[in-house]
């Protein structure tokens, strides 16, 4: 049952939920919604290549997290490096083959994601940007993948007349994910500093300085700021979303950037980092809430 469990927690379950919340959404944004096989599979497909890259990033930052996170399944010894190894490639290819049954286009996003993830967690990581853009671009390409998988299951059951592939509704949203996404990931090479520096990883705040990796993740808190009211502007998604988005997600916003420039220590940072994952489920809620 031990091991049972460390199967379960190395794949860092909140986040294999949120990945699936994701892709339920961008689905049921595309109108008129039809809980097909298609999202089903594309849910499935997301929410293990989402296991199978939190797997394969714990295997090659072993070194890292037992200064940083000791506690964590590989270098708390719950579980070896070669059954995680393993289990990577299984989450991996298992999400690949129900990304097939998703949509061709959607299983194309789902190998380059692969390929984008397992490219982080060998080399992009460990470099100034690069890393924080790739994870940015892969939750960002969640929401294309969940719409076109909607739109493929609804033109399949003859109820709409969407062109194949109508990825449209989910541009909104991935938009938001990329830039919100962004700014946590220079967060947390700021909170992770004393174990990157142990193992020689150039991440933004080591390679850059302090300075600039709070002035990159403050401006892609700005930008988010701005560009999450053109939805409303624009009349495409209504109040719900408005009220939503000033009382749960803006303070929050407000006080990750205070944090980044206050005192960025690691508590602070882990601190942040955390409140900004959680608060990525009420910017979910506020898109789904605002689309009707």
């Amino acid at each position: 049952m031990k091991n049972l469990s460390a199967y379960f927690l190395i794949t860092r379950p909140l986040n294999v939920l949120i990945a699936g919340i994701s892709i339920l959404l961008a689905a049921g944004l595309v109108r008129p919604f039809v809980f097909s096989a298609n999202v089903v599979c594309a849910l499935f497909a997301g929410m293990l290549i989402t296991a199978g890259a939190n797997v394969i990033n714990d295997v090659y930052d072993v070194a890292i997290d037992r200064i940083n996170k000791p506690g964590r399944m590989l270098p708390s010894g719950r579980m070896d490096i070669a059954s995680a190894r393993r289990y990577a490639i299984f989450l991996f290819a298992s999400g690949v083959i129900f990304s097939i049954f998703a949509s061709l286009d959607g299983a194309v996003i789902a190998c380059a994601t692969s390929v984008l993830l397992i490219a982080y967690s060998l080399w992009l990581k460990r470099q100034p940007l690069t890393g924080n853009l790739a994870v940015s671009l892969a939750t960002a390409l969640s929401f294309i993948f969940g719409a076109l998988a909607a739109a493929e299951g609804a033109k399949a059951l003859q109820q709409t007349e969407l062109p194949f592939g109508d990825w449209r509704p989910g541009i909104f949203p991935a938009v938001f994910s990329f830039l919100f996404h962004f700014g946590r990931e220079v967060v947390k090479d700021i909170e992770d500093q004393a174990g990157d520096r142990a193992v020689g990883a150039q991440t933004l705040p080591l390679a850059w300085g302090m300075r600039a990796a709070q002035i990159v993740a403050s401006m892609a808190f700005i930008i988010l700021a701005g560009v999450v009211l053109l939805p409303h502007v624009l009349g495409v998604y209504h109040a719900p979303y408005l009220w939503l988005i000033l009382l749960g997600v803006y303070p929050v916003i407000g006080f990750a950037m205070f944090q980044l420039w206050k005192n960025p220590d690691a508590a602070r940072m882990r601190l942040t980092s955390d409140l900004l994952k959680a608060d990525m489920l009420v910017g979910l809620l506020a898109i789904y809430a605002g689309s009707w």
